[in-house]
């Protein structure tokens, strides 16, 4: 009963901040954000857990915006983020996000817990997908380690499928992406055009992106 009842809670309250525009959401506060398993982008390490995610005052961010952001950011693969966007790491757990040199947005852990459901991240797919050798699947390279498993929000395939398709890409001759597959360079996440949202996973270095 919890769990039902804190979503629409949350999103009435992403609603309300969005529609308030960046001041309204300074003095009501964020919703917080569930970051779901250890985690980094860039310099900056977050540990799996919940986080405080509040708009600097005059960045023109909403609270949905800039948890869309950080969501963004942490789905980056290679932790490069779009100009003219730059972390800043204040110790683990604490990063501030600058735009063209002017603070966006901060990020601050509030709380312990990770695993299970995020509404923006998505599924995290229990346990770790080992990749032995370093593969090419179409332009990216997986070096040999362990790699987390996605299933974004919308998506209909389950974590079984989703490591079974990955099993199939990665033992593909000479790294060709099968047909109709495509992959969306910055993310690593694999689709198929015709059903883009419900087809798709997303594969992510255990240690996140650095």
């Amino acid at each position: 009963m919890r769990k039902v009842a804190l979503v629409p809670a949350l999103a009435v309250v992403a609603l309300l901040a969005a529609l308030a525009g960046p001041a309204g959401a300074g003095a009501a506060g964020c919703p917080s954000f569930r970051v779901l398993h250890n985690d980094r982008i860039g310099p900056a390490v977050f540990p799996a857990g919940s986080y405080s995610v509040e708009p600097a005052p005059n960045s023109a961010l909403s609270c949905a915006n800039a948890s869309r952001l950080f969501t963004r950011f942490l789905e980056d693969w290679d932790g490069v983020l779009p100009r003219p966007w730059r972390v800043v790491s204040q110790g683990r757990g604490q990063a501030a996000f600058r735009r063209a040199g002017a603070l966006g947005f901060t990020v601050s852990r509030s709380g312990g817990g990770g695993g299970g459901g995020n509404n923006e991240l998505g599924v995290l797919c229990r346990g770790n997908f080992v990749v032995n050798t370093g593969t090419r699947v179409g332009p990216l390279q997986f070096p040999r380690g362990n790699y987390l498993l996605y299933i974004p929000p919308r998506s209909g395939i389950s974590c079984r499928r989703a490591s079974v398709l990955f099993t199939r890409f990665l033992g593909v001759p000479g790294g060709r992406l099968p047909a109709p597959w495509r992959v969306t360079v910055q993310t690593a996440t694999f689709f198929k055009p015709e059903h883009r949202a419900r087809s798709a996973f997303r594969v992510e270095s255990a240690t996140g992106a650095g």
